[in-house]
């Protein structure tokens, strides 16, 4: 099984699309093949990997082969929101990716990024460059324009996305989001942030 097999539609898919009003034009960078598309009409995905941008053209959606850190194929304020979902832990100019995701916004845009949390089982993904915090989240996207609309935590724990699947609403229970505070508790630190309104 390959990298983006198992990072494929998790369970609780809602707890990252519900950031977004239905029909907002959307960017989904480090998309994978490309599972947010099927809550998205105007999508656009990109992915430096080259099996997964063929997978999910093969299957009629828009992602392109883009070079995440050599500045993004759009246009400027294009979007109404963009998704970096398990990306920026995978980058060395992780500042260059914010920056051009607030360039792709248009003003009063909204961007949810998550990442895996500063703990050693981090590293057990040999992709991983750097873990981050919720302090080091909030900065980046405070230093680079963005207005921050929220910080937390969401839990990652093996089993998280089987689990959230078998509710209605595709959510992480509650109960997963206590225990993400817990010292130790497998989970990724989450943002969401906004660009300015002109």
């Amino acid at each position: 099984m390959g990298y983006h097999e198992w990072h494929a539609r998790p369970g609780y898919y809602m707890d990252v699309a519900r950031h977004f009003e239905q029909g907002s034009s959307l960017l989904d960078v480090g998309c994978g093949t490309g599972w947010l598309s099927a809550e998205f009409p105007a999508y656009v995905g990109l992915d430096n990997s080259p099996a997964a941008v063929e997978a999910a053209q093969q299957r009629g959606i828009d992602v392109r082969l883009a070079d995440l850190e050599a500045g993004l194929p759009v246009g400027d304020a294009e979007f109404d929101g963009a998704v970096l979902k398990d990306v920026l832990e995978h980058l060395l100019d992780p500042v260059g990716l914010v920056q051009e995701v607030y360039r792709a916004l248009r003003p009063g845009g909204t961007v949810f990024a998550s990442s895996p949390d500063a703990q050693r089982w981090v590293w057990h993904d040999y992709t991983h460059r750097r873990p981050w915090t919720r302090t080091s989240m909030r900065r980046v996207f405070a230093d680079h324009g963005f207005e921050v609309v929220r910080v937390s935590y969401e839990s990652v724990a093996p089993g998280t996305g089987i689990v959230s699947g078998w509710f209605p609403r595709k959510r992480r229970p509650r109960l997963l989001n206590v225990l993400t505070w817990l010292p130790g508790w497998r989970r990724n630190v989450w943002i969401l942030a906004r660009r300015p309104a002109d």
